[in-house]
């Protein structure tokens, strides 16, 4: 499953039905439209970061007969990293300017939904490259 759309979607029912959990378990009220549409926005600013910073297994600046260090570290180290603390840093921003009554609540499901959507499309095979090679080394 290498669709983005279907993983986002997914991912974000999948962390609405956590988050739907733990508000039964302990006794919390929580906005589950503001839990949505925050979880969506996460997951689509880690998505379009994702692509700004090069974290694509279909794109490479390195050559293919570099050494498997190269890979990982320009691939999960570098790009991942960037795209994942930008993502971070969007919605510390828009949570502040946008619903700050709400911020830690928009600040968690906007991050952890982002990070569902990254594990799953992980688990899923998403982030393998077309042909197999060394660029799916994790």
């Amino acid at each position: 499953m290498r669709s983005r759309i279907l993983n986002a979607v997914t991912s974000c029912a999948l962390f609405i039905l956590i988050v739907t959990c733990y508000a039964a378990i302990t006794g919390t009220s929580m906005s589950l439209l503001r839990v949505g549409a925050w979880s969506a926005g996460g997951i689509s600013a880690y998505i379009a970061l994702s692509y700004a910073f090069g974290f694509d297994p279909y794109r490479t600046r390195i050559p293919a007969v570099a050494a498997d260090w190269l890979h990982y570290v320009d691939r999960w180290e570098l790009r991942l990293g960037q795209a994942t603390l930008s993502m971070l840093g969007v919605m510390v921003i828009a949570a502040k300017l946008i619903d700050e009554s709400h911020f830690v609540l928009a600040v968690v499901s906007g991050t952890l939904s982002a990070w569902t959507y990254f594990a799953f499309r992980l688990y899923n095979g998403g982030y393998r490259s077309q042909s197999g090679d060394r660029a799916s080394t994790a």
